[in-house]
């Protein structure tokens, strides 16, 4: 038997570990419900418009929906899981059980609205490996222009000739 000394920090910080452990699995992610599938994306900004980025692994192109209107881009569509003919015979004979099934499938939603006024004419897409690329032109007139700073001075033109100095 050892012997040791009483440290009340010690039950504080496991009881603190315990209640993190039970908020982490039983509320905030519970792994016995199925999630509605998240699209991740990255969005970029500069004085021309904007670039959108959303990950869609596996999505068909005509599963995917893009639509803007006045300033928020709308994408919406579904994840779908492709049976094959054989497990979809599988499927109707019951001869096994998923162990492991985290590919999700459902519908999905992401909205964004932009400050800037969208240039609807145009708006390009691109979809390749999983990646939905959407480059949207913000209109002319929201463009940043250089304006000219003028002194309210009034400036002189004094005629130099070469090689002589102005006194």
């Amino acid at each position: 038997m050892s012997i040791t000394r009483y440290d009340p920090f010690r039950e504080a910080m496991s009881l603190r570990n315990a209640i993190d452990q039970l908020f982490s699995q039983s509320f905030v992610n519970p792994s016995w419900t199925t999630q509605t599938p998240n699209a991740p994306m990255d969005v970029y900004e500069d004085e021309h418009g904007y670039k959108v980025s959303i990950s869609l692994p596996g999505v068909r192109p005509e599963d995917i929906d893009v639509t803007v209107h006045q300033n928020t881009l709308n994408i919406k569509g579904e994840y779908k899981h492709e049976i094959e003919p054989e497990q979809q015979q599988a499927q109707e004979k019951p001869r096994g059980n998923w162990l492991v099934r985290e590919i999700s499938s459902g519908s999905y939603q992401r909205s964004i609205t932009f400050d800037r006024p969208i240039d609807l004419e145009h708006i390009e897409t691109n979809y390749e490996h999983g990646m939905l690329t959407i480059n949207l032109p913000v209109t002319e007139s929201s463009r940043p222009k250089r304006i000219e700073v003028r002194s309210g001075a009034k400036s002189q033109q004094v005629p130099v000739e070469a090689g002589k100095r102005q006194k």
